[in-house]
């Protein structure tokens, strides 16, 4: 295969969740202008509404649903309506989570540690799932990406806030998306994920309202800056492709050199 043919994801069709906007939005713009068709769904309906407009410009069919990923009975109407309308899911990108929950541990109540973990990890398995079954049961394989951080990794030192229980569900996916890629291989279905490190996007907003929080990760981050959400666009599209076909299992970190020290 040619270089170019690796990248080319003609004929795919994605889903990609919490896709309205942030890395999510980047994400499907990657697999659209690649050539997929991409279905997006997110909790933000006008804005998920725009982004499919945005993705029909590329050329490529698109779809919206109003979904709350946390919730398997609205997982599952969504995925059968994909499928329903473009016969397949080959790519599912597991975008959709929520912020640094900003409480110390000692002061986290039950109902957030829960929100937390079935947002930014439950969340996955529950898509991966619905999705997994349906790429099984078809017989050619399929991809999936989850939505890491190098907060899985490490314990991000944002004082004065502060993040355990984001942490604790970001090394969640890490194990989850091995242990899909353990179990699914067989059916030729590669399981990844991204593990970006501290990037301008809508879920850094509120530690980036502290000049010393930024001072100190860009201090601390080889490349002295924050990522931007499109520097993820490239590794999207490795992962999706025929490019990455001998990677699975893996998380891949993509954070300025910030782990590196």
């Amino acid at each position: 295969m040619k270089s170019p043919e690796l990248f080319d994801l003609s004929g795919k069709v994605a889903i990609v969740t919490g896709g309205a906007r942030g890395l999510g939005r980047q994400s499907a713009l990657a697999l659209a202008e690649a050539g997929a068709d991409v279905c997006i769904c997110d909790i933000l309906e006008e804005e998920g509404a725009a982004m499919c407009e945005d993705i029909e410009k590329t050329g490529k069919r698109s779809l919206f649903g109003r979904v709350d990923v946390t919730q398997t009975a609205e997982i599952e109407p969504f995925v059968d309506r994909v499928v329903e309308t473009f016969g397949k899911i080959d790519i599912l990108v597991n975008n959709a989570g929520m912020e640094s929950e900003g409480v110390a541990i000692e002061d986290v109540e039950d109902d957030l540690w829960r929100k937390m973990i079935d947002t930014n990890l439950s969340s996955m398995f529950y898509f991966s799932k619905a999705v997994g079954k349906r790429m099984i049961a078809r017989g050619e394989g399929g991809n999936i990406i989850n939505m890491a951080s190098i907060s899985g990794i490490i314990i991000s030192k944002i004082l004065p806030r502060h993040n355990v229980t984001y942490c604790v569900a970001k090394a969640g996916v890490a194990h989850l998306t091995r242990g899909l890629a353990s179990e699914w291989a067989h059916h030729d279905i590669r399981v990844n994920a991204l593990a970006p490190g501290y990037m301008v996007t809508p879920n850094t907003r509120t530690s980036r309202k502290y000049p010393e929080i930024v001072e100190r990760l860009t201090e601390r981050t080889p490349m002295h800056r924050y990522g931007q959400e499109d520097e993820l666009k490239g590794t999207i599209l490795y992962l999706a492709s025929p490019a990455s076909s001998y990677v699975t299992g893996s998380v891949l970190v993509i954070d300025g050199g910030h782990t590196v020290w």
